[in-house]
């Protein structure tokens, strides 16, 4: 054997389908055997000397499954393998690259599956011989994890390693010794580092590192790369020794990929630029909703390893935006002083402070400025250093300018006190006790007495002017007594209290209440004495659980799953290999991967003749450039399930001959497997299964033609689904694999209801569908009894080339089940249908309301309904870092923020308000209105809010959005989140009060 090398990390459980294992580790060993040397019979010695037996040889399942009786080792005899593990959470998996001459010991509980193969791939497996013999767990249901657990309770640590018996290290070391905190930079898991091991994690990636960049030209670099200071970005040190460029952001890192696993990797394999044995010190950075990666190698495993281990953390330490929404405003504010530190002094002078305020996108006068400058300016005796703040002083100085005087309002409405009255210990008690690195000096108690302390410890005569307060208007004003005992803080009653009343949340009690300041109170005297101050109260409403968004309808699944599939909304895309332009816009495998992550559950592709019998897809009679569909495939596989485990349509547009439908028939069968729905679940059904029936299950949508019918031309475009195809043999082993989707013509309600099956779907262009709606009375209603029936697609029409999209709430409020959107525009209905399927544990399926499932249509969408009428009551208060789009034409002028506020719905539920306009102020605009909103259908209702920034010129530029299903909507002080047009969140936040009435 060679010298073995050794990798564990943990796969936690997903708290769903898959136990994993929370106790015992994954072992990897590399390189067991060389490549030339190894052969199954080896590995059955091996493995039998260690007492791991019942061996067999195989590849591995492409479909989750564990072992809930036994461990298993796995010993790979040639070829090689990407398997992952854990499921398709993506907080839990792991995906790993298994080679010729590797093993991995798998702990019971933990889900397997093959992700991709070569042809000569395969692998000896055995069991623990002293467990009992191996079953078989697919994640099914809560009975089948029960079970699973009850049994992986009575399986023991084995006596013996598969590879090294017993020997240090593998099992020995990992298992039986449980010493895996020791070797845990030697693990691709950051999920179970302390925070002492992820600061030292990070501080390594902060370290300059030489890697070899390998490019897709065929070039490669040897270059240096670092994460920088404020570990929002990696940096590399160009060819030329003083440039520096951005390498990447980690807001837009995607996935980390351990080995070869790219396009870039693939092409030097082939073209045996790179040995596979190399694959250990390997990773690739795949970023811009995975269109980009960064391929690098590395000196050494180790350094691999901490490099995918630490990006890990900071991915993930930046999905959790709202959980950790005051580390990323420090990171941002100390990113913003190393920008503005030009001579890398670690010291801001007052001229870099003016210039720092435009990117904080606020405008002061002289006198503000300097009056907040001198009160930040507390940690220097010397007079020089007066003009200049550190970096804690300039946290200070962003602590003064963005007070939020509305958090106090809060506070001064549930103490008695006045805004005036807590002036006095706001500086002491929210700002100076979460300065990160102050020295314990003495501060004082009140900003009136700052200026005059300052002075005297800087030997300097104090400023005429009057030290700015806590500015109070009629609106934040409060009738509260002035008593002079009244602190910035509330007690513990008084926060059951504003949680009571104010957030509804009426089953709260004093424990509760209790472990919510120790968790979100960042001062060491409000943990003390059980208060919430300013600071604490803001973290709390930024937190992701008390924001807008319910966040029990938005991470779990909640509706009923077992109805007919027709019964459900679908998240559906159009045309999704193309990206950008329908007539230029390049087809890639890519842009499956994004839309199946943000829970699209019906794709499509469009499927002509290829070259060497490969069908290819692309938009014909355009510039598009061709792709593959065995790419596409593979790239749907990796993603399928990743984001709902609910079924996913694939939606095909066949235009192939009879020889290539073939083709397809053996790619779909042969990639997806088990998942690819090959037979009707029931037989003589008159509804359809339902997504609970059809979970994990791939689903063709095409037309299943009569015997003899297909296009006559494979070169022909698709103008619209409703063609009917011109006469020619066709393909049984294709049309086999269309079952509960069989595309068929409309012509007209009575003869679809009458002499078609539930099983036969409908696509409409949308000038179709828009005709069907405007009808007259009652014929506008038939598409609605269509989908009770039916699944119907709505798609955009061929004028669309620009890729602009449908408005997709009308289709819904319709019944139509899939209104396919274009996934690559990012537009306003693109938005829409974020926050529509954001309910519902973002499965991408949503139970239709009551009123959409009758059959007596009582429902009309162009009527008003009274008795479920609700009357929103909307207090937009203020805005925080409301900054322009990165991309914005005009981006010199500070932003002057307003907010508009849509309803979408049924026809008397559109409506549009809006703010009037804060001028030079996009750090904190407070604006203070009052919206009512009467809406008659509230469960087909949406809530969209968008900031725009005008110019004076009443034109106005994109600042953020958010949309909202009405339904979902938390009552109380709440937090919005923004994001930007393409779905990523921003930093800019909205603060309203949320009210709902029947009307």
């Amino acid at each position: 054997m060679n010298d073995i090398k050794i990798e564990n990390f943990f796969v936690r459980d997903d708290e769903q389908f898959f136990p994993n294992n929370n106790q015992l580790p994954v072992i990897v060993y590399r390189q067991v055997f060389d490549t030339k040397s190894v052969s199954a019979s080896k590995w059955e010695q091996l493995f039998q000397e260690n007492n791991f037996g019942k061996s067999w040889r195989d590849g591995i399942f492409t479909y989750h499954h564990y072992h809930s009786t036994a461990h298993e080792a796995l010993g790979c005899y040639g070829g090689h393998a990407q398997v992952r593990l854990g499921g398709d959470n993506e907080q839990v998996r792991k995906d790993i690259e298994l080679n010729a001459g590797d093993c991995i010991l798998i702990p019971t509980g933990v889900a397997h599956k093959n992700m991709g193969q070569d042809s000569e791939f395969g692998v000896v497996g055995a069991y623990d011989l002293d467990g009992k013999s191996y079953d078989m767990n697919y994640g099914k249901d809560a009975e089948e994890r029960r079970k699973a657990e009850e049994n992986m309770k009575k399986v023991q640590v084995p006596r013996m390693d598969p590879v090294v018996g017993r020997k240090n290290g593998g099992v020995i070391e990992f298992w039986q010794k449980n010493t895996h905190q020791n070797e845990i930079l030697m693990t691709t898991d950051s999920t179970s580092l302390s925070e002492i091991q992820k600061t030292n994690v990070i501080d390594q990636l902060k370290r300059r590192v030489t890697f070899i960049k390998y490019k897709s030209n065929g070039h490669t670099y040897s270059r240096i790369y670092y994460v920088n200071l404020s570990e929002d970005a990696i940096h590399y040190q160009g060819s030329k020794r003083k440039s520096k460029h951005e390498a990447c952001k980690i807001k837009d890192i995607d996935q980390i990929r351990r080995g070869f696993t790219t396009a870039v990797w693939k092409k030097y394999i082939d073209k045996r630029k790179i040995t596979r044995d190399k694959a250990h010190l390997a990773f690739s950075i795949l970023y811009d909703n995975n269109r980009h990666s960064l391929d690098l190698l590395a000196d050494s495993e180790n350094i691999c390893l901490q490099w995918i281990q630490g990006l890990e953390y900071l991915i993930e330490r930046y999905r959790s935006h709202v959980r950790t929404h005051h580390e990323i405003t420090d990171r941002w504010l100390w990113s913003l002083f190393s920008q503005a530190d030009r001579d890398q002094s670690g010291q801001l002078n007052r001229r870099e402070v003016h210039q720092l305020l435009r990117l904080l996108n606020i405008e002061l006068d002289e006198r503000e400025i300097d009056q907040y400058f001198n009160q930040s300016n507390i940690r220097t005796s010397n007079y020089e250093e007066l003009r200049n703040l550190d970096k804690d002083e300039f946290l200070l100085f962003y602590k003064f300018v963005s007070h939020r005087p509305e958090l106090l309002k809060i506070i001064c409405q549930y103490n008695g006190s006045t805004p005036e009255q807590i002036a006095d210990t706001l500086f002491k008690y929210s700002i100076l006790s979460k300065m990160p690195h102050s020295n314990p000096l003495e501060y004082p108690v009140d900003i009136a007495s700052i200026t005059c302390w300052k002075m005297k410890t800087k030997n300097i005569s104090p400023q005429p002017e009057k030290p700015l307060t806590i500015a109070s208007d009629n609106n934040f004003s409060s009738s509260s007594s002035n008593t002079k005992d009244k602190k910035n803080y509330l007690t513990i009653e008084q926060f059951k209290n504003f949680l009571q009343n104010e957030e509804h949340m009426k089953g709260i009690t004093i424990d509760d209440c209790s472990k919510l300041i120790a968790r979100f109170e960042p001062s060491s005297e409000g943990h003390k004495y059980e208060e919430l101050g300013v600071d604490g109260l803001r973290l709390f409403l930024l937190h992701d659980e008390f924001c807008l968004m319910n966040p029990d309808k938005s991470r779990r699944v909640y509706h009923d799953m077992t109805r007919p599939i027709t019964d459900y909304f679908i998240a559906t895309s159009h045309n999704t290999y193309i990206r950008d332009s329908q007539v230029y816009g390049n087809c890639t495998p890519e842009t499956f991967i994004h839309a199946l992550r943000t829970g699209c559950r019906a794709v499509e592709m469009d499927c002509y003749d290829g070259d060497d019998m490969e069908p290819i897809v692309y938009h014909a009679k355009t510039l598009t450039k061709p792709i593959t569909l065995r790419e596409i495939l593979l790239a749907i596989q990796t993603q399928a399930f990743a984001a709902s485990p609910y079924p996913l349509f694939l939606n095909i547009e066949n235009h192939c001959s009879y020889e290539q439908q073939g083709v397809m028939a053996r790619l779909l069968k042969n990639i997806f497997k088990d998942h690819l729905l090959t037979e009707p679940l029931m037989n003589d059904s008159q509804v359809l299964p339902s997504p609970e029936d059809l979970k994990y299950k791939v689903i063709i949508r095409s037309r299943r033609y009569p015997k003899g019918k297909i296009p006559a031309d494979p070169k022909s475009s698709r103008s619209n689904d409703e063609t009917e195809p011109n006469p020619k043999n066709y393909h049984p082993d294709f049309a086999k694999l269309i079952i509960y989707a069989q595309i068929v013509s409309y012509t007209n309600i009575n003869h679809t209801m009458s002499t078609q099956k539930c099983f036969h779907s409908i696509s409409f262009k949308e000038s179709k569908a828009d005709d069907l709606i405007k009808a007259e009375p009652p014929e506008h209603l038939d598409l609605i009894k269509l989908t009770n029936k039916h699944l119907v697609r709505v798609y955009p029409g061929t004028i669309r080339q620009n890729s602009s999209n449908i408005n997709p709430v009308t289709y819904w409020t319709y019944g139509v089940q899939m209104a396919a959107l274009n996934y690559q525009a990012n537009d306003d209905s693109m938005c829409l249908q974020d926050g529509f399927f954001s309910d519902n544990g973002g499965c991408g399926y949503l139970l239709k309301p009551p009123c959409l499932l009758s059959n007596n249509l009582l429902f009309d969408p162009k009527e008003i309904v009274h008795k479920r009428g609700k009357r929103l009551i909307i207090h937009i208060i203020s805005g925080q870092h409301l900054a322009k789009e990165k991309n914005s034409n005009d981006d010199s002028d500070i932003v002057d923020p307003y907010i508009e506020i849509n309803t979408y719905g049924i026809e008397c539920d559109y409506t549009q308000q809006h703010t009037p306009c804060i001028r030079n102020n996009g750090l904190n605009p407070i604006w203070d209105c009052k919206f009512h909103i009467d809406v008659y259908c509230p469960e087909l209702c949406l809530v969209k809010f968008e900031v725009r920034d005008d110019d004076h010129y009443h034109r106005s530029a994109f600042v953020g959005q958010a949309c909202f299903p009405f339904t979902a909507l938390q009552l109380g002080y709440r937090h919005i989140k923004l994001k930007a047009k393409d779905g990523d969140y921003i930093r800019g936040t909205l603060f309203v009060h949320i009210k709902i009435e029947n009307l």
